[in-house]
């Protein structure tokens, strides 16, 4: 956990999963969120999170001075009304972005944004293993982070919409139809303002053409959006 006193206006800091140990609950009870019971998940990793860092404010001095912003979250006490989910349902769509189309920047023909950012799939678990440098000496070791530098790579309007005998009137430019490990760079906040805006100028199309979101005249879209700025090539 990094505490950068000038990273945020009006003496805010950001803080998030950097180290082995950090507010990542890692007990696999984030698995519940999508069919389970929702507001037990978010107590829970909300309980985690006041202890670590009430044990921390009693052990690093550091971190004793910091506390929850006064002008934030009023009505819930200062913490955050909901959880970060960053991977949860996607959509199986038409085509399915995966990692090797991000790594070799695998041309796509119908292009509406692009993507650049690394491939960041957080830790799965706490466990343990023994090291091999050592004979028969257990560490706990935290499985399943990924991180894996990608160049600019196309996403293709064909990942925001369904298969045809699902739909023909929806699109997903948020939990678009993508990989786990591919959905991992795609979901950053900028790429999917991007597709959300592509999502948007195909949508008003159809509807205007009286169409099938599968029957968007692409090359006519990706003109609408080089010509409002958007860059649809490294």
């Amino acid at each position: 956990m990094g505490l950068v006193s000038d990273l945020l206006p009006h003496g805010k800091c950001d803080v998030n999963s950097i180290g082995p140990f950090s507010l990542n609950v890692l007990d696999g009870s984030n698995r519940e969120y999508l069919d389970g019971d929702r507001e037990a998940v978010r107590s829970h990793h909300l309980r985690y999170t006041q202890a670590l860092l009430f044990h921390l404010s009693q052990t690093r001095p550091d971190v004793e001075r910091w506390g929850l912003c006064a002008d934030e979250f009023g009505d819930t006490g200062g913490w955050p009304h909901q959880l970060y989910v960053r991977d949860a349902r996607r959509l199986l769509g038409a085509y399915v972005l995966r990692e090797h189309d991000l790594v070799g920047a695998r041309p796509q023909a119908d292009v509406v944004a692009l993507g650049s950012y690394n491939i960041d799939i957080r830790e799965i678990e706490r466990t343990w293993r023994y090291l091999p440098e050592y004979h028969r000496t257990a560490a706990v070791f935290n499985e399943g982070y990924l991180s894996v530098a990608v160049p600019p790579y196309p996403i293709p309007y064909r990942s925001l919409t369904p298969e045809r005998d699902d739909a023909e009137n929806l699109l997903v430019p948020l939990c678009l139809s993508a990989s786990h490990v591919a959905f991992g760079s795609v979901r950053m906040e900028p790429t999917l303002m991007l597709l959300g805006f592509a999502a948007g100028k195909a949508a008003a199309q159809a509807a205007r053409r009286g169409v099938a979101v599968q029957d968007v005249d692409v090359a006519a879209l990706q003109e609408e959006l080089r010509d409002a700025g958007q860059a649809l090539a490294a």
